[in-house]
């Protein structure tokens, strides 16, 4: 893996500074920093595209472009479409060859940020059929059809100062397609346990990627969901620095509520205002987007 206190990060065969968060455990708080971080770049005047490579599809949903809240007639999801369960082509049929839906690229199917008042950036929204993946890529050729999905979209005219993918919570031919895209990691996890030995699970995923594709990839950060200050957690901190530390930064993000109602309102923490302050969860993601760019040697952008 890389190690440098700048400029660190991998640049892909597109020229886009491209990150995949992953983690094999589900509930890390995976799909919150994938939001968050695209919100907290897109605010630093970055042109941001987000892709939600898991068939769960949790960033669409926490973006409001799923199912309605029946429970909640005021919810502003209500009022926006479900993008999961048209019958039109899909990222799914970018990724697999399917007759139905032959050459379906990228800049087809993705949401522009103009399109809805709430995005502040571009997204490539999961769809119901994604589930179907695990049996319609089955060759080693579809590990790399996300990269070539992206590379299709830069011959296009596409021009993203980043890319970050919200990858499945597994190690699924999904998210080994997202590592390769990208060859930049960025790591969420709970300060537990459970969370350290799936991050042991992953590190090999990614070291058997390497060797298998003859690529390099690089960690960017670890995000520590939900920090409580605490015996466990502090743990769960020295082991991630005796293994990690010299590889990327850590952030740690302690439980509060304000991460929660964004998600309930369909938006990224830096669009949701309510009576809480929510200035602790953005220092933190704009602390992850300086670092971001630190890592791509990108130019500091004042805002």
């Amino acid at each position: 893996m890389t190690e440098s206190p700048r400029g660190w990060g991998v640049t892909p065969s597109t020229g886009i500074p491209t990150i995949a968060f992953g983690n094999q455990k589900g509930g890390t708080g995976k799909t919150t920093a994938t939001i968050n971080s695209a919100a907290a770049l897109a605010s630093r005047d970055h042109d941001v595209l987000a892709i939600d490579m898991d068939p769960q599809a949790d960033m669409t949903k926490g973006l409001g472009l799923g199912p309605g809240d029946d429970n909640d007639p005021s919810s502003p999801k209500n009022d926006l479409p479900n993008t999961l369960a048209t019958d039109d082509a899909n990222l799914l049929d970018v990724l697999v060859d399917n007759p139905r839906t032959d050459d379906t690229t990228l800049s087809e199917i993705m949401i522009h940020s103009d399109e809805y008042e709430h995005l502040n950036f571009d997204l490539v929204p999961s769809h119901k059929d994604m589930g179907l993946a695990r049996d319609w890529m089955d060759d080693a050729g579809a590990r790399l059809s996300l990269k070539v999905a992206l590379e299709e979209l830069v011959d296009d005219g596409y021009d993203y100062d980043f890319i970050l993918i919200d990858c499945p919570p597994d190690l699924s031919v999904l998210t080994d397609a997202a590592f390769i895209a990208a060859q930049n990691v960025f790591l969420a996890a709970q300060t537990q346990a459970t969370s350290r030995d799936a991050l042991d699970d992953l590190w090999d995923q990614l070291e058997s990627i390497e060797d298998n594709q003859q690529i390099e990839i690089a960690i960017v950060g670890l995000l520590a969901n939900m920090y409580r200050d605490d015996g466990q957690s502090q743990k769960f901190l020295d082991a991630f620095d005796e293994s990690y530390a010299s590889l990327a930064p850590i952030f740690k993000l302690p439980m509060r509520v304000a991460i929660q109602r964004a998600w309930d309102n369909g938006c990224d923490i830096f669009e949701w205002e309510d009576a809480n302050d929510q200035q602790v969860e953005r220092d933190l993601f704009l602390e992850v987007a300086e670092t971001m760019e630190r890592a791509f040697d990108k130019t500091q952008v004042e805002v």
